[in-house]
């Protein structure tokens, strides 16, 4: 391939800097263990250039070139790591970071620069974040990390060969699209997992809350209700994190909707995100003593992608389906609404997603949206429910304010945007 000389400097550009970007990591790397690493800022760059340049002058020396180049980097490298596991060296990233760098430096200069830009920023994150990565290993159990992996292969083997067609009632039920359906949902809320065992327990409110309302709010609210009936307990900091995990179901609700359509957005967010914003509010007042907000107890949040919770969330989300769908056609407006109010006790992930899917095709995106606040309504009443029945002390008045609040607000909001 011929290559003219802005694309062929453009390339060597984009292969340099994937090597600076990587290589920068790896002095760090060297300066942080106290040790002699093989290659560092200068090196990298080399490497990415040594891939890149063989590619560009392809039709002057074919894959000859490019196939020594690799040999003798791949060489070098071989050569440092049995150098520096002689001195009791162990470990090979920096080694595998090489190879990876010549390689995105070949594909640079074959002119993918947006993949192997992107590629580059990949590798380079994945280095900086081992202490990160490593933390989130040891906080998980060996039982979690088995619930993961099964999910995580069941999906990639089992998803692609879904059938990706209609069945059952009204051909609602496309098991590719159920499947993906859980997938988004597990993993979002896996996210939250993941954060709340790794800062929920030493970050306080703004922690507990928002990455507990990621994995289940209705969790957070029973967990900060046992709190409160400890004696001696600041009811104060337990209702607001209460509350500010609600405040994230809100923005978790429009994330997902978004996710299925978005053309359902700008009519769900003005309500939304006014019991998002009226939640943080509240929270904010509710706080006195923010140095005592109490951690989520481990207990109440569970490891989402549990298979059993996958096909569990799947089955209510297939009868969330059928239920919207026959209340829409067989009870009109009202009954839509009424449906969504039932489903929503059980489980608003699975509203907001399957009245969503009604959305296209229609011109119902208000009447869609107006189901899903009503439901986002209904849902915030019950945890307040679980609340004052749980609960204790003025715990209960400060969730009530909270809770009551947002409801309200979500309320008022929907009458202004849905029946002007």
């Amino acid at each position: 391939m011929s290559v003219e000389t802005g694309a062929a400097l453009a390339r060597l550009l984009v292969a340099l800097l994937i090597g600076l970007l990587i290589g920068l990591d790896r002095e760090r790397a060297e300066l942080r263990k106290a040790r002699e690493e093989y290659a560092g800022v200068r090196t990298f760059p080399l490497i990415a250039v040594a891939g890149c340049v063989p590619v560009l002058i392809w039709d002057v020396t074919g894959p000859l070139l490019l196939g020594l180049s690799f040999a003798a980097v791949a060489a070098i490298t071989s050569i440092a790591y049995f150098r520096l596991s002689a001195g009791g060296y162990v470990g090979a990233t920096t080694e595998v970071a090489a190879i990876a760098t010549f390689l995105l430096g070949a594909m640079a200069g074959a002119g993918e620069l947006v993949v192997a830009g992107a590629a580059g920023v990949a590798v380079a994150l994945l280095l900086v974040a081992k202490p990160r990565l490593e933390a989130v290993s040891r906080a998980l159990t060996e039982a979690e990390l088995a619930a993961v992996l099964e999910l995580a292969v069941i999906s990639v083997i089992v998803l692609p060969l879904l059938p990706s067609r209609g069945y059952g009632p009204w051909g609602l039920w496309n098991p590719r699209e159920i499947w993906w359906v859980v997938v988004l949902v597990a993993g979002l809320s896996f996210a939250g997992f993941v954060a709340v065992r790794l800062l929920g327990e030493r970050r306080g409110l703004a922690v507990t809350g928002a990455v507990g309302g990621l994995v289940s709010s209705t969790a957070v609210t029973l967990a900060m209700a046992e709190r409160s009936r400890v004696e001696g307990s600041e009811p104060n900091p337990a209702a607001a994190a209460a509350v500010l995990a609600s405040s994230v179901m809100a923005a978790r609700m429009a994330l997902l909707a978004g996710a299925i359509d978005r053309g359902v957005l700008a009519r769900l967010v003005p309500v939304l995100a006014a019991m998002f914003l009226v939640g943080l509010a509240a929270a904010r007042l509710i706080v006195r003593q923010p140095g005592q907000i109490p951690a989520v107890a481990s207990g109440h949040i569970r490891n989402p992608f549990k298979l059993t919770s996958a096909l569990l969330f799947a089955a209510l989300y297939a009868g969330v389906l059928v239920l919207a769908r026959a209340a829409g056609d067989y009870l009109g407006s009202g009954g839509l609404v009424a449906a969504a109010v039932v489903s929503s006790v059980a489980d608003v992930d699975a509203v907001t997603i399957a009245y969503t899917r009604l959305g296209p095709g229609t011109d119902e995106w208000r009447l869609v949206a107006a189901a899903i606040s009503v439901a986002a309504v209904m849902n915030t009443l019950v945890k307040l429910s679980f609340g004052l029945v749980r609960g204790a002390g003025r715990f209960r008045l400060y969730l009530a304010l909270g809770l009551g609040a947002m409801a309200l607000a979500g309320t008022v909001t929907g009458l202004v945007v849905y029946l002007r």
